[in-house]
């Protein structure tokens, strides 16, 4: 089960092996997979194998399933339970290609449905089980989908404390009623360990979920403000990472991390505009090499 107090949220498209390393190794104490969809699973395990914890990270790294069906979440738990430290349920993803499916977020406007996943998905696997949310779909409906949670036999819940409407925007919610009954983790524009702590104060959480901020940022888990040497070091052993990890893919899966890793540099904006554009793997770390040679002697 879940170790520690600051963990890598799950991020699709963000949170592959790759990212997950880096993120260990400046002090995450955990992390997920990216979703993986259950139908995906059962259909054939096989095609999913690239979002798998590797050896050396899988008891620290939680599966996260999502879908709408118990038994074919039962099913793909049952088939993914040894691979990872435990299974994760998405209840809290607001995009909408996913609640269209009636999976993620839309779980929360039916808390039957969800509790019949959660308990289906217990009674499948022999690992814990935790349940990533939001604070409800539409308005604040925390208190009922905690109870729901807890009665359903998880062992752990995390809450990013939005609505599903209000996707990334508006103000984020820490102070949250926590009865204490399992393990409560706050996720939400938590951007350093002192907001962590502030988080963790306001609500008794046991912990917090770091996501956005660490995108191009791995040192929020260390509290550390590294030097230029120290970050151009990181690009280049994460691009080499995840270079191994998808192979030609690498150059343009890499732009996500590129404003993180440059924010607040000299010509970062510059810099951007021209690495974008760019997809070949040598000539992009020759940029970095420059843009980072540049700033050493400006």
């Amino acid at each position: 089960m879940v170790k520690g107090k600051v963990g890598l949220a799950p991020m699709a498209g963000v949170t592959n092996y790759s990212f997950r390393k880096i993120c260990f190794n400046f002090g995450a104490e955990f992390a997920y997979t990216e979703m993986i969809s259950s139908e995906s699973v059962v259909r054939n395990i096989s095609i999913n194998e690239k979002y798998f914890p590797k050896d050396g990270e899988k008891e620290k790294v939680g599966i996260q399933i999502f879908g709408s069906d118990p038994f074919v979440m039962a099913e793909a738990a049952k088939k993914l339970e040894n691979y990872g430290s435990w299974i994760d349920i998405n209840a809290g993803c607001p995009v909408r290609k996913v609640i269209k499916k009636g999976a993620g977020s839309a779980l929360l406007k039916d808390l039957k449905k969800l509790k019949n996943i959660i308990e289906s998905v217990k009674q499948a696997v022999s690992c814990s089980v935790s349940v990533k949310v939001r604070l409800g779909f539409e308005k604040d409906d925390f208190e009922r989908i905690y109870d729901t949670v807890v009665e359903s036999g998880a062992d752990m819940i995390a809450v990013h404390g939005r609505t599903a409407k209000q996707m990334y925007s508006g103000k984020v919610i820490w102070k949250i009623k926590n009865k204490g009954y399992i393990p409560l983790y706050i996720n939400g524009d938590i951007n350093s360990l002192e907001e962590a702590k502030v988080a963790m104060d306001l609500s008794g959480a046991t912990g917090v979920l770091i996501g956005r901020a660490s995108i191009g940022n791995p040192w929020v888990f260390s509290n550390k403000i590294p030097s230029l040497k120290e970050k151009l070091r990181v690009i280049l052993e994460h691009f080499d990472l995840l270079e191994k990890e998808v192979g030609n893919r690498a150059v343009v899966e890499f732009r996500k991390f590129i404003a993180g890793y440059t924010k607040g540099l000299k010509g970062a904006r510059e810099f951007r505009s021209k690495i974008m554009k760019i997809e070949d793997s040598e000539k992009l770390k020759h940029y970095f090499l420059d843009y980072f040679l540049s700033l050493y002697s400006s």
